[in-house]
């Protein structure tokens, strides 16, 4: 039973029969309609003659050196114009119809990586996709992987250390890597320094939080092997980023961030690249696994990677 269903699906009015008759009939020859549809004549021939078959009746007759319809033909065509008109109107009407329908793509990112490396990529995407509805969940480090795995958002971006301990349901695909920054004020004392080292930071108070780093045991070590969180310490213990540039600008002390070297003069800050002895961040993209990401999900990418040059 099902392969006679397929045989006769096969044998029903398809629309490029539909198309050549059009054709013939306005152009009043096969072979004018087979130059028009880019087609052979024999195939604009078999085509009108499957549409004979098909109900039974002659649908064109020869006329002068082509050929015009007959009666039947001409009831056919007249019913058929309307079905071969939309159909080629179809892909465009499709393609207007989905550019009016909203598209929203949710993206999960700590704040540091939403305000630092992501402004720029998210303002530039949002130029040219405005027919996407971006959404951004600033999630603290580590709740990015529940986000995705939840289905709250359609992509994260997090760190290594968050991305290889999230569920088997996730995958991470690492993009770009980060400094550690050693910030200080400009008229600090380290600033006229050519080059330091760890041990060099001694006797400066330092406003991190002692977890704020925990997610780099070496470095937590060696910083309280050279006694920077003892006593006496800063009257602020910070986590964020935004919270340790604002007290190390404030005098409160030195603070050591992930992030872009900068070198604009504008910033009240100085920075400087520690990576030399506490090692670089890697930061990365979380998916859902087996999900084939959409494709705006796909252009953030892209506009993350070329905004940051990785």
């Amino acid at each position: 039973m099902p392969a006679r269903t397929n045989r006769r699906a096969y044998k029903e009015v398809r629309l490029q029969q539909l198309r050549s008759i059009c054709e013939t009939a306005r152009l009043g020859s096969l072979v004018a309609a087979a130059k028009a549809l880019g087609v052979s004549q024999p195939a604009v021939w078999e085509q009108v003659h499957s549409l004979e078959r098909e109900f039974a009746t002659p649908l064109i007759e020869p006329h002068g050196r082509g050929c015009r319809l007959t009666q039947a033909g001409t009831v056919l065509v007249e019913l058929a114009l309307p079905v071969v008109a939309n159909a080629d109107t179809l892909k465009r009407a499709f393609q207007e119809r989905m550019a009016q329908i909203e598209v929203v793509l949710t993206v999960a990112a700590p704040q540091r990586i939403l305000v630092e490396d992501l402004s720029d990529a998210i303002t530039a995407f949002m130029g040219a996709h405005p027919q996407v509805r971006l959404r951004l969940l600033e999630r603290i480090t580590g709740r990015v992987a529940a986000a995705v795995d939840s289905g709250e958002a359609d992509l994260g971006v997090d760190s290594e250390q968050q991305g290889s301990n999230v569920s088997p349901r996730l995958q991470w695909e690492p993009s770009y890597e980060l400094d550690v920054l050693l910030l200080t004020p400009r008229a600090h004392p380290l600033v006229r320094r050519p080059a330091i080292r760890p041990r060099d930071l001694r006797g400066f108070p330092l406003v991190n939080a002692p977890e704020d780093i925990a997610a780099r045991p070496t470095m937590v070590e060696t910083l309280r092997k050279l006694g920077l969180f003892s006593a006496p310490r800063p009257p602020i213990e910070a986590v964020s980023t935004a919270v340790i540039r604002h007290f190390v600008t404030r005098g409160f002390g030195i603070g050591l961030v992930l992030g872009r070297l900068s070198t604009s003069r504008r910033s009240p800050l100085h920075e400087r690249s520690m990576s030399r002895y506490f090692g670089r961040a890697r930061i990365g993209f979380l998916w859902r696994r087996g999900i084939v990401p959409t494709q705006h999900a796909q252009l953030f990418v892209e506009a993350i990677r070329q905004q940051l040059n990785v």
